[in-house]
């Protein structure tokens, strides 16, 4: 078991910050195939101002740039934060805007773009947790002098 948990300590932080790229890459790519779903959510919002194509396609620009930062391992302590900000957004609806949030069903219950809403919290922590982990792997760099301890089954 103390080799298993041993790789997956190796092998979390790749995993995790390119899973979130995937997932950055592929959701801002497809506001360019149709960025009406996400103009809707924000014209139902308290930041309607804002909900116009232009503004969507500039959210998934942000988004593929921030993921391809994370693919190519570049400065993840602050993307990892940039990225956050970037979940502000969608949380900021799913709180103050109850009937997007929960429909005519009401708290608890989610309607499909409260889920959609939802999942993003998940998303903003594991943000979070790659800045963390980052700047850990920057704070604790391994020498080539140091020999590597191998597990033993």
């Amino acid at each position: 078991m103390n080799a298993l948990t041993q790789l997956i300590s190796r092998i979390a932080y790749p995993f995790l910050r390119i899973a979130m790229g995937i997932v950055l890459v592929w959701i801002g790519g497809l506001k360019f195939v149709d960025p009406s779903p996400v103009v809707g959510l924000i014209g139902a919002s308290p930041f309607a101002f804002l909900a116009s194509n232009g503004f969507v396609y500039l959210l998934g620009v942000g988004e593929v740039i921030v993921g391809a930062l994370l693919f190519a391992n570049i400065q993840v302590k602050y993307v990892g934060i940039l990225n956050m900000l970037l979940f502000v957004g969608t949380i900021a609806i799913l709180i103050l805007t109850p009937k997007v949030a929960y429909g005519d069903a009401g708290f608890p219950l989610l309607s499909l773009p409260g889920e959609f809403l939802l999942k993003d919290i998940v998303l903003m922590a594991a943000s979070a947790a790659l800045s963390a982990m980052a700047s850990e792997r920057e704070m604790t760099p391994v020498h080539a002098s140091q020999p590597r301890r191998v597990p033993v089954a």
